[in-house]
């Protein structure tokens, strides 16, 4: 009888985080599969495209195409299934061999998926080639059962050191306050959400290994570090998570008790080394058959500045700032404030986070965002608890801190929802003046993705209006083409093309200059190396002393034809003669007409009354 009243006291301590996992669950799943399934996606928004293709290429290379040292597939493939604009995921060395970018441990990871769909892609129909459908619904199924475990795992983790209700909310805002949705639910390939869930594996198993240290789970701890490993090499510093859990730094005591229990454990650390480094080695035999050497720095120009991390710029920064755009993940650190009753294991945590933050900040490629941080949450996903059951035994901090977790909720949903469906978010491009324009909006208008080239944003009424130039192409014969049954200037196919229009600015008195134009988009361009600009250069002397340019192919990808414009505010004692230009290189040739190119002058009512 006590012992079935102490299962049911056991059963309900813990079945509001069981009920809220459910539930997480099913919203994953269904968010997975129908707010932006990338599996039904073409080009670079597959599943498999870009970082992911290029963990993936081992294994079509080893079990298709038999090709591991030159990889020549890569190009047809590209061709028809288009998952990056070239072969950047493939670096060739300076002896001419080539190695591919990323480490191995991922295609090891979605290999079981990977042989299933190989297997199925005849029988339903499609092509035994690595990039039809079969495999990337097996890429992403496979991924979700592969988050939905990690996600079990830091729940039962947590449930060793926190109250019930108060998982119940580290879970709710991990979910639907950070990143983790966007890679749980969408970017499903991308390494990070699979390496969240080892993390949360690993600490669970160490706080297992260290409640009843056994073979099985010291060998599990090195299987978790050596996969860790081999997929990011930075990775490596997970180590610091079982040599460390559990010891009060500030105390000698607990460091001589941990190196008395390594002494006497030692075959279980021994083996648990051995598994990790047996793991970690797949990289090196890779390395040593294509290359013929043991290591290989396969990044070609992209380093770390060590000495230099880029903190402010990685988490603050309108260009992907990690904080910025998912603002929920500052609050775990003033957890780290109240970690005292738990002491013990403020050195393992706050060692391994200020260590994790370092090394992707000093990534010299500091844009690409917080998506690096993603598995490094585990960590911080303690400190977390300890503040929310902090803030639940005070009425009035609850009253602070659940609006403002709200808040970061309602960011990374605005974030998520304008990477994907809306569109309207390029964060690793993004400036102050287009993120103060549409911070928080669900619907903006094309016309504002000017100012991610531009920071005037003229709002007001037009007055003293001068027209500078307006050209409608009529007298251009060798540039016309019609269409609509108008006239448009399209640019030459087999070269550069900059086509200048002149206007002095001796006689202006006003201080807005609007240039716009019609236009007619017929594809869309991704590479904003090889973007059509349409500018506008002021001179003094001769000399070129401001460049206001756009670049017309971010605004057309859901409207092909529109009239737009951009505004320069200006001090027309400064210049002398403007330039306005259209420049239009020739891998880009045949992107856009123009019509009725204007440039005008203006005052605005509040500047002139």
């Amino acid at each position: 009888m006590n012992s079935k009243k102490s299962f049911l006291n056991l059963l309900l301590f813990k079945l509001k985080s069981l009920i809220t996992y459910l539930i997480l669950v099913i919203i994953l799943i269904a968010f997975s599969f129908v707010y932006y399934p990338k599996f039904k996606q073409g080009g670079t928004e597959a599943t498999i495209s870009w970082d992911v293709s290029g963990y993936y290429w081992y294994l079509p290379s080893a079990f298709i195409y038999h090709d591991l040292k030159d990889m020549k597939f890569t190009d047809s493939l590209r061709e028809v299934y288009h998952p990056s604009p070239d072969n950047q995921q493939i670096t060739t060395l300076p002896d001419g061999k080539h190695t591919l970018k990323y480490s191995c441990g991922m295609s090891l990871q979605y290999m079981p998926f990977f042989l299933i769909a190989n297997s199925l892609a005849t029988k339903f129909g499609y092509p035994q080639d690595g990039l039809s459908p079969p495999y990337q619904i097996a890429i992403h199924l496979g991924a979700l059962m592969m988050m939905l475990l990690g996600l079990w795992y830091l729940r039962k983790f947590l449930l060793d050191y926190f109250k019930d209700i108060t998982v119940v909310w580290v879970l709710v805002l991990l979910v639907l306050g950070t990143n983790y949705l966007n890679y749980v639910g969408i970017d499903m390939g991308m390494s990070h959400a699979w390496l969240f869930s080892w993390y949360c594996l690993l600490f669970y198993q160490t706080h297992q290994f260290y409640t009843k240290p056994t073979y099985r789970r010291a060998c599990f701890i090195g299987f978790i570090c050596g996969i860790l490993s081999l997929s990011r090499p930075t990775e490596i510093i997970s180590i610091i998570i079982p040599l460390t859990w559990g010891i009060y730094f500030l105390k000698k005591d607990a460091i001589k008790s941990r190196f008395k229990l390594l002494l006497f454990e030692y075959k279980k650390f021994v083996v648990a080394a051995l598994t990790m480094i047996a793991i970690g080695s797949l990289q090196l035999f890779y390395w040593k058959y294509v290359t013929g050497h043991w290591f290989v720095y396969s990044y070609g120009d992209q380093y770390f500045s060590w000495k230099h991390p880029h903190w402010y710029d990685y988490m603050f920064s309108y260009r992907n700032g990690w904080i910025l755009y998912c603002p929920m993940m500052i609050l775990p650190y003033f957890g780290f404030l109240f970690l005292k009753k738990k002491k013990e294991y403020i050195g393992t945590l706050l060692t391994f986070s200020i260590l994790y933050l370092w090394v992707v900040t000093a990534w010299d490629v500091w844009w690409y965002g917080g998506r690096a941080m993603k598995q490094g949450y585990v960590a911080l996903m303690f400190p977390f608890a300890v503040l929310i059951e902090y803030v639940n035994s005070k009425r009035l901090l609850q009253f602070i801190f659940y609006p403002i977790a709200f808040i970061a909720s309602y960011m990374n949903i605005w974030w998520i929802h304008g990477t994907h469906h809306g569109g309207f978010i390029d964060a690793s491009n993004m400036t102050e003046s287009y993120y103060n324009k549409i911070v928080g909006r669900m619907n903006i208008d094309a016309q504002d993705k000017i100012l991610l080239d531009v920071s005037d944003d003229f709002v007001g009424v037009k007055r003293n209006v001068d027209t500078l130039l307006h050209e409608s192409f009529n007298q251009h014969q060798a540039y016309e083409v019609k269409t609509n049954e108008q006239t448009y200037y399209y640019p030459n196919a087999d070269t550069n093309v900059e086509r200048v229009f002149t206007c002095f600015n001796h006689s202006i008195g006003n201080d807005w200059i609007r240039v716009s134009a019609d236009m007619i988009c017929t594809r869309n361009n991704w590479d904003i190396g090889h973007m059509t600009k349409l500018g506008i250069r002021f001179y003094k002397s001769a000399k070129c002393v401001r460049d206001d340019r756009i670049l017309p192919d971010r605004l057309f990808y859901s409207v092909p034809e529109q009239t737009i414009y951009f505004d320069s505010h200006i001090n027309p004692n400064q210049y002398d003669s403007m330039q306005v230009y259209i420049f239009t290189p020739k891998e880009n040739t045949g992107t856009f007409y123009f019509r009725n190119l204007h440039v005008e002058s203006f005052n605005s009512v509040l500047n002139k009354q």
